[in-house]
């Protein structure tokens, strides 16, 4: 089992151990430009390969009802959510630039992270172009 992230189809996928896919979902890597805290430039989650683990629950409205944790070493991982939309923890809140993370529906996210915690919650994460 895992997931695929296509950047240049914004799209999450769920795959079988064949590599087949299970299912798919928008999934966005838009962001903020800018600097994080630390002086570095903002970017989306990069190109490779995570060890992923899921979580369901409230994690405040920039994030959502789910928080999917990539290991990703500046925390950009997968969340649903968003500050400043009418209604961040709606099953299909919209979209806005996150500051780095990939941004899901929280009903599609919870979906995956179901999918992730029934097969392990380890699952890895391939992000491509």
């Amino acid at each position: 089992m895992q997931l695929q992230f296509i950047r240049s189809q914004q799209r999450l996928y769920t795959m079988d151990d064949r590599g087949l896919v299970i299912n798919n979902y928008d999934c966005r890597s838009a962001f903020v430009p800018g600097y994080n805290e630390s002086g570095q430039p903002r970017e989306s989650l990069p190109n490779g390969k995570y060890w992923c683990k899921a979580e369901i629950g409230d994690f405040g409205a920039p994030y959502g009802t789910f928080y999917i944790t990539t290991h990703d070493y500046r925390a950009r991982d997968i969340h649903g959510g968003g500050s400043g939309l009418a209604n961040p923890y709606a099953p299909y809140q919209g979209w806005v630039p996150t500051l780095g993370c990939l941004r899901m529906q929280n009903a599609d996210g919870i979906e995956v992270s179901n999918w992730i915690i029934a097969n392990g919650n380890n699952i890895l994460l391939e992000v491509v172009d």
